[in-house]
């Protein structure tokens, strides 16, 4: 089956997660830290000995996708050098075009990231503008604003109880 992921979704991902474990115990350098570039062909090759783990020919794409899209993988590629069968023997080196779409990948995929962690920070800064404006601010905030209602109610009251009614006069003025 030729075909390739190009995101895993979190199953796929927890799936693939758990046949890496089990392929890894036949094929340690899948898992070396830090990850090693891998062998061209290796994909071919762990397909044609998946019998060996009991893998199916999509579970050892799975498999591959798995190990080759982790940014620790990519880094490995774009700081070159050797490259590594599925037994840990040298077996080529990155070249220099690898070297450079892997950092271009690295490179777009930390600027995605920053560009989710400043949206999501410009989100919650309006979020939270939009709360102390509506007065739903945090617990000082909102402990402040019923402080200040409270003195309000006090000096009301306090206000109400020297204002002259609307007989005519204060309590004190009929009484006399």
């Amino acid at each position: 089956m030729a075909w390739q992921w190009r995101t895993l979704d979190r199953d796929k991902w927890n799936e693939a997660s758990e046949l890496l474990d089990i392929v890894a115990a036949r094929y340690p350098v899948l898992v070396a830290r830090p990850a090693k570039p891998l062998a061209i062909g290796t994909g071919d090759r762990l397909k044609t000995m998946r019998a060996e783990v009991g893998l199916t020919e999509e579970q050892a794409d799975l498999v591959l996708v798995r190990v080759t899209r982790t940014s620790s993988y990519l880094a490995a590629l774009a700081r070159g050098g050797p490259r590594y069968d599925l037994e840990g023997e040298i077996a080529g080196e990155v070249s220099e075009a690898e070297r450079k779409a892997a950092g271009a990948v690295l490179a777009a995929r930390r600027a995605r990231r920053r560009a989710r962690i400043d949206a999501d920070n410009a989100c919650r800064s309006v979020e939270s503008d939009q709360a102390i404006d509506a007065g739903e601010g945090s617990a000082e905030t909102t402990d402040a604003i019923e402080v200040r209602g409270a003195e309000a109610g006090e000096a009301g009251e306090a206000n109400q109880a020297s204002a002259p009614s609307e007989a005519g006069g204060s309590d004190d003025r009929a009484a006399a």
